[in-house]
């Protein structure tokens, strides 16, 4: 039976993505993965216990005595063998990889991305120490007004979002994602509607800044919130309220963002404790976009989950906290198997996930990067499996490689 799983290794400086693709073949297919990237998983132990062959031996040396080692290891009652096979990746390089494919996506200018979370980080500390003006809010409204244009043109959401580099800036890139996925949604919903997936875009910018008055022991609280601390923690909805009109952001569908965005279908949310259709459609919105980046987002208290893992979540263990409709327009856009992770095929070959074609959740375009013996593929093959006449289909997610770095 053949297994597979992956580990990721990031450099913060370099930013390698190491994909390993576990699998397990037969003694008789060792000349077909004899190659410098296929490695034995796993010690070779004969009936006795000695070992015949440790754990990291490449299987291109072994490809030579290929003959002898298969009637040595059969005498043995040795008929498989485990491997994996490991691809080493920038993520720049994943990147262009996609871009190779000429699948159309676009992603959000990394200079305009951190001037929005810097400004963003300004404005908290501003509130924090009560030296914020209107002219603040104001900045930071025009910046949401620039991400409703990004999104409108943006085929791939995931393409656009951002990675928390530190901690201390998880706040203000939630919010920076936050406002793109709720644009991105909104101009689903509401394609001829410039004005609401504006509005959308700014509250997601908004959401949050209530936590500005949070003490920041709860806000980055490693453990669970006691019962006082979590009371605390859900006035920032209030308190973003209150700064918004403050500042003089008097917009229903901007402040229903804010005040909202915690609401749940199911009737379980706060402040309101409103359910269903009592909820504006635009808090339900921000509520899917909310709850997906926080998911997909590292804290002090936890890794971040796979944008896959994320989505099957939402679906089986918390649908009944969203609006339908939201939800099920956030995973069409993202789709089951999303953008950058890296697949194992049908056939046995592996590859990218480059785009989705937003009808098919689980047959999305893959571009191939090894064959079903564990060759790089030098060429660019991308493969559309919804089209495929080959009934080509995923078999595991080698790995879910998550968010994009601006």
């Amino acid at each position: 039976m053949n297994a597979s799983n992956s580990k990721r290794i990031e450099n913060k400086e370099n930013k390698e993505i190491i994909h390993t693709l576990r699998k397990r073949i037969q003694i008789k297919e060792i000349k077909k993965y004899a190659f410098p990237n296929v490695y034995v998983d796993e010690d070779v132990i004969d009936n006795r216990g000695a070992s015949l062959i440790p754990k990291g031996t490449v299987l291109a040396t072994l490809s030579k005595f290929a003959s002898n080692l298969e009637e040595s290891l059969n005498r043995s009652g040795i008929e498989t063998i485990a491997i994996v096979i490991s691809e080493q990746l920038e993520v720049l390089e994943l990147e262009n990889i996609i871009k190779l494919s000429n699948i159309d996506i676009m992603k959000i200018e990394p200079k305009f991305a951190r001037d929005t979370v810097e400004r963003l980080s300004d404005v908290y500390s501003r509130i924090a120490t009560e030296t914020c003006e209107a002219e603040d809010i104001i900045s930071l409204v025009d910046q949401g007004r620039s991400l409703a244009k990004i999104v409108t043109k943006a085929p791939e959401i995931l393409f656009c979002l951002g990675h928390v580099r530190g901690t201390d800036e998880y706040t203000y890139v939630h919010s920076l994602n936050v406002a793109l996925i709720c644009g991105f949604i909104a101009n689903k919903l509401f394609p001829n509607d410039e004005e609401m997936v504006q509005c959308m875009t700014i509250g997601g910018i908004l959401h949050d800044f209530g936590k500005a008055k949070i003490p920041n022991e709860i806000l980055n609280k490693p453990g669970a919130l006691s019962v006082t601390e979590f009371e605390t923690m859900k006035k920032h909805t209030l308190f973003g309220e209150e700064l918004a009109r403050k500042f003089g952001v008097f917009d229903p569908r901007i402040l229903s963002v804010i005040r909202g965005h915690h609401e749940r279908y199911s009737g379980n949310g706060y402040p309101d404790v409103l359910q269903q259709d009592k909820i504006s459609i635009e808090a339900r919105i921000a509520a899917v976009a909310d709850v997906f980046d926080a998911l997909t987002g590292k804290r002090v208290y936890k890794e971040p989950m796979g944008c896959r893992n994320a989505i099957v979540m939402m679906i089986e263990e918390m649908s009944m906290h969203f609006d339908p409709v939201a939800l099920h327009t956030l995973v069409i856009a993202i789709g089951l198997y999303p953008p950058g992770a890296f697949v194992e095929l049908s056939d046995g070959s592996s590859g990218v996930v480059v785009g989705t074609n937003g009808k098919d959740l689980i047959r999305p375009q893959v571009m191939i990067r090894f064959d079903k013996y564990g060759n790089k593929v030098e060429d660019v093959q991308v493969i559309d499996l919804d089209k495929s006449s080959e009934s080509i289909y995923i078999k595991h997610v080698v790995r879910d490689t998550g968010k994009t770095a601006y």
